[in-house]
């Protein structure tokens, strides 16, 4: 699932004034949803977007820390809050699954680009496309096993 942000959001992670995003917007280079631009468009116009500088992973961190460290007199964490620490780590590991799901479907997608250019080719082209396909498989093997 892509990620909706707002302007303010999106202008933040790519380091850019929020009137620059609304222009890119009206000159169709970028595509918005109702007032909000997806993760996915986002990174179309800025590859270097970085979800980390919007700030929001630091404030998650110090709020589920503090949510941690609060505990009964007696040193025992409270039910509450292993509760919503755990609902909090389900939303982040549902966030993760899809973030992975759509890294997966984009290498299916370049693999299979990669292989109807080889066919397109020349032999010698071809030849070191297929050097690169090669590669490429090897290197998604070698991570499947981590």
């Amino acid at each position: 699932m892509d990620r909706l942000l707002s302007l303010s959001q999106a202008a933040r992670m790519v380091g850019v004034p929020r009137r620059l995003l609304q222009q890119h917007i009206q000159e169709g280079r970028i595509h918005a949803f109702e007032g909000h631009i997806r993760m996915s468009e986002l990174r179309k116009a800025y590859p270097q977007a970085d979800s980390d500088r919007s700030g929001m992973v630091e404030k998650v961190q110090r709020i589920r820390e503090a949510a941690l460290f609060k505990s009964m007199p007696d040193g025992r964490v409270k039910t509450e809050q292993l509760t919503t620490e755990l609902q909090r780590a389900r939303v982040e590991l549902a966030r993760v699954q899809d973030e992975l799901d759509s890294y997966r479907h984009l290498v299916a997608e370049t693999e299979e680009r990669l292989l109807e250019l080889q066919e397109r080719c020349d032999t010698r082209q071809a030849m070191m496309l297929g050097t690169l396909v090669g590669w490429f498989m090897n290197q998604l093997k070698l991570r499947e096993g981590k």
